[in-house]
């Protein structure tokens, strides 16, 4: 069995993480984090996640034998994290560039995969969509539409970005240098620029749609979050995989090939 901990226990996809390991045969919950001074501190991480008792406790820090972390959080804590030294399934979204160095760095001494979306189905689109991208080619417009349940802290999220940059990667472009963030007053659009917007509401899950919009068509391929669970199964898969991976950087495609 593999033994996790779950960082971030309390949250929204902590209590998904620790319900999905909790049901699975090859899996043992050893632990579970909370920021100090939380009102979980010490909760039984089964009853936490509606599980039921399970015997562990939540902590300020994970077990010494935990042999894999998962990890949704937030950027700032997710860094102070890679100080555990363990291997890690960090599916935490909005890193800055220098926050992600400081993941790459600690990948040389552990596996890490680093995820901004664990859904399988997401991370198969992302290939459809290059692939599209590339044989369309310029003459079709690209946009991108995401919506995100009204407390989501960063946007655009970073399956939009992760979506639009290999939109970008299929024609060949950094997606930094054709990128539109919405569009407001007087602002044509340009040739060769990907438009993103976000939309923020209510309790949606996750939804994205990219459009390739020609001048005799339009070509959709859209995905719809239904559950956090199916994040929560794609960290698993993730977790099997970084259990047993050496150390450096892997990304869902890693996993999933």
């Amino acid at each position: 069995m593999i033994r996790v901990a779950t960082i971030g226990a309390a949250g929204r996809m902590g209590r998904e993480i620790c319900r999905a390991i909790l049901e699975e045969e090859d899996f043992e919950l050893v632990g579970g984090t909370v920021r100090p001074g939380s009102e979980h501190l010490g909760s039984d991480l089964g009853e936490l996640c509606g599980w039921g008792r399970a015997g562990v406790a939540a902590a300020e820090d994970p077990p010494e034998d935990a042999e894999v972390l998962i990890e949704f959080t937030t950027p700032e804590v997710t860094v102070e994290h890679l100080s555990y030294r363990k291997p890690a399934v960090i599916g935490t979204t909005g890193l800055s560039d220098k926050q992600r160095a400081k993941v790459e760095g600690a990948a040389g001494s552990v596996p890490i995969v680093l995820a901004p979306n664990t859904s399988v189905g997401i991370n198969l689109l992302r290939e459809v969509v290059r692939d599209l991208s590339r044989k369309l080619g310029s003459g079709y417009d690209i946009e991108l539409v995401e919506a995100h349940h009204r407390n989501k802290k960063d946007a655009p999220s970073g399956t939009a970005l992760l979506l639009a940059r290999e939109a970008a990667a299929g024609r060949g472009q950094k997606l930094e240098e054709v990128v539109v963030y919405g569009r407001e007053g007087t602002s044509p659009r340009r040739e060769g620029d990907i438009g993103i917007h976000a939309i923020r509401g209510g309790v949606v899950v996750g939804e994205h749609r990219l459009t390739f919009y020609g001048d005799g068509e339009e070509i959709e391929v859209s995905h719809r979050s239904l559950s956090r669970s199916t994040f929560a199964a794609g960290a698993l898969r993730a977790a099997r995989f970084v259990a047993r991976a050496e150390p450096g950087l892997y990304s869902m495609q890693d996993v999933l090939s």
